[in-house]
């Protein structure tokens, strides 16, 4: 199963118009559910979070496991895109990171995340493109949308969906 909790900036007030961050039991509950719906116990958790790591790691009946990055470098009140274009970052490492938890989350053969993330849609897009058919999912906040516009998300209620 493959998450991806966005839960840095991102989750900043005031960013751009999204749906508010789901809290972290959201995310939980939907795992268990797949894991026990399609009797799996792998997660690989794509994060920019530290505390999502140490909390969903604490999951005992669940084999987390997660890319060894140093999430501190995402801690900010900045967007890691403003941190990157000012040089406060290595964006080289942020760019392999992200890279990185994208093309993991691609390869899992179920998905949770929030569709109001490009990167959570971006990686359920490839996932899906190189299955040749859509893979059990769940988005925690928004319905998947294929071709929306950017940052047009101003019109979407809060809500969840489920295959």
């Amino acid at each position: 199963i493959g998450v991806h909790v966005r839960y840095g900036d991102g989750c900043l007030p005031n960013q751009m118009p999204r749906p508010a961050c789901e809290p972290l039991e959201t995310y939980e509950k939907e795992v268990r559910a797949i894991a026990v719906r399609y009797g799996v116990r792998r997660v690989l958790v794509a994060t920019d979070s530290a505390e999502v790591i140490d909390r969903m790691a604490a999951i005992e009946d669940l084999d987390i496991i997660h890319t060894p990055v140093d999430r501190a470098v995402f801690d900010s009140g900045w967007w890691i895109d403003h941190r990157a274009a000012y040089g406060l970052v290595d964006r080289a490492e942020v760019a392999e990171s992200a890279l990185l938890d994208l093309l993991l989350l691609a390869d899992c053969d179920y998905f949770v995340g929030t569709f109001s993330s490009h990167f959570s849609s971006a990686a359920f897009e490839l996932s899906t493109f190189s299955k040749g058919f859509v893979p059990p999912y769940v988005s925690v906040d928004c319905p998947w949308r294929p071709a929306r516009p950017l940052g047009n998300l101003s019109a979407l209620p809060a809500c969840q969906t489920r295959v």
